[in-house]
């Protein structure tokens, strides 16, 4: 039951921070096609045309199996939001309640109930955990299947340091020091990209990839790589299906690569509705104790 709690917590990162790499359709199973380039701008708002809209979402069942090392376990799900306002999500295993996460515009909140305690955050110990700005918009950008920014700087909302590419038969939207980083990669200067990472500020080390289907301008992956810590998130998207008037996904594959080890989580969605969801409050039991988030 243990590691189904710790499972839980992570798949809980996922979904607030998009964490999520999928062993779904690659950039080598899709036909390459001819693609005329397109704008980064254009490019970002056809994906946001194309995103997730319904001001309702409800999930019924979710199935995740996590693995970490040797050690593998599986458990169920289930979410239910109401746009701008809460997520929730309810974590089971063998139909027991092992925890649930709420989330709003101001606080994080994950209540355990094996150990009968929880914490409350304000977004700031993820944000440090994954080393991305994370902030309940950003959380909603990512169950919309919507493009995001890994950075909170304002600026960052029309992707100004962001560049457009083809490859593979897809878009491509990527951080522009990532670009310049690959060609240094490619010529093997290896000195030369430490003398640049040590010039670049810390948000810069963070190299964000976004890989986009040409037609239906939904998200098939997204790659987040930590230079400075070598860390590595890789989240593909797959199985779409129509939900209310949008595409949504059905599978998605995660995967975060690490010094301290790999953990990768495959979520299997389905039961979806949008219909109108009346109250999501939920009380904590009283003599429930409250954790410090380190």
């Amino acid at each position: 039951m243990e590691n189904v709690i710790k499972s839980a917590k992570y798949f809980f990162i996922i979904i607030i921070a998009g964490a999520i790499i999928y062993s779904c359709k690659g950039p080598e199973k899709i036909a390459v096609t001819k693609i005329r380039p397109m704008s980064t701008g254009r490019l970002i708002k056809r994906v946001e045309q194309n995103a997730f809209s319904s001001k309702y979402l409800t999930i019924k069942r979710i199935n995740c199996l996590y693995e970490n090392g040797g050690s593998k376990t599986s458990f169920k799900a289930n979410l239910r939001s109401i746009r701008n306002k809460k997520i929730v999500v309810s974590f089971s295993k063998l139909n027991i309640p092992v925890g649930r996460v709420i989330l709003t515009p101001d606080s994080v909140v994950y209540i355990n109930y094996i150990d009968k305690d929880y914490f409350v955050d304000d977004y700031s110990y993820l944000s440090k955990v994954l080393n991305i700005g994370l902030n309940f918009e950003k959380v909603q950008l990512i169950l919309s299947n919507n493009i995001f920014s890994y950075r909170n700087d304002p600026k960052e909302r029309n992707f100004k340091n962001f560049i457009s590419d083809v490859e593979g038969g897809m878009y491509v939207v990527k951080s522009y020091k990532n670009r310049k980083l690959n060609k240094i990669n490619l010529k093997g200067k290896t000195k030369k990209i430490e003398r640049m990472l040590k010039r670049l500020d810390e948000d810069v080390l963070v190299l964000q990839t976004v890989y986009i289907e040409p037609e239906s301008f939904n998200l098939v992956k997204i790659k987040i790589e930590d230079k400075s810590n070598r860390r590595l998130m890789k989240m593909d998207f797959d199985d779409y299906s129509k939900v209310g008037e949008d595409d949504y996904p059905g599978l998605i594959s995660v995967k975060f690569i690490s010094p301290e080890g790999n953990i990768s989580i495959r979520i299997r969605m389905a039961g979806f509705s949008t219909g109108k969801i009346n109250n999501l409050d939920i009380t904590i039991p009283k003599r429930y104790e409250r954790q410090q988030v380190n």
